[in-house]
């Protein structure tokens, strides 16, 4: 269904989130000067000390599971006077800013997250598939039930350097996959 909103509603609309929820516009700042300190080779600080590392010679940040989001190559472009920042990769030239970084991280993070609670999971079922943050295991179908309720305890399982991190879970089963999408 199309909606169309005008640019001066729009502009309200995100001038009432960036006003109601400060830390957010905050964060993307701070991430902004990350990209900054990468170009400098400078240190700069970003998020919950002791999850995320941040290297400006690393070009990036070492993750809870210690591999690292590098933004190699970044660079400084400017077009029609605005700067902006860029990297490049096996498709070309991709563009990046703050806001962008901040939700790389978070994609990357949940994909530590996940990571950590398959191990969990492959302990007792195999684990054939993920789909973003979803796991789907083989279980003998007598073991159904307890095969559900194991894997929702995995999924709903803190890694020890985020403990304090909500988590729910849906689960299901079936034959196929699609039996429980």
């Amino acid at each position: 269904f199309p909606v169309t909103i005008g640019e001066v509603e729009c502009k309200r609309i995100i001038d009432v989130y960036r006003s109601t929820y400060v830390k957010i516009p905050e964060l993307w700042s701070s991430a902004q000067r990350c990209l900054e300190s990468i170009i400098q080779k400078q240190s700069t600080s970003l998020g919950r000390k002791g999850v995320l590392t941040f290297d400006p010679l690393e070009q990036g940040f070492m993750l809870p599971n210690k591999l690292w989001l590098r933004y190699e190559g970044l660079h400084k472009v400017t077009t029609d006077g605005k700067t902006q920042y860029e990297y490049p990769t096996r498709k070309g030239a991709t563009k990046t800013y703050g806001g962008k970084v901040i939700e790389n991280l978070c994609q990357a993070i949940a994909r530590c997250v996940i990571a950590e609670q398959m191990t969990l999971i492959a302990k007792r079922y195999k684990v054939v598939l993920t789909v973003h943050d979803a796991v789907a295991c083989i279980a003998p179908k007598e073991e159904a039930e307890e095969a559900k309720a194991y894997v929702e305890q995995c999924m709903r399982s803190r890694p020890q350097w985020c403990i304090d991190l909500p988590l729910n879970c849906e689960a299901g089963y079936g034959e196929v996959y699609r039996d429980w999408e």
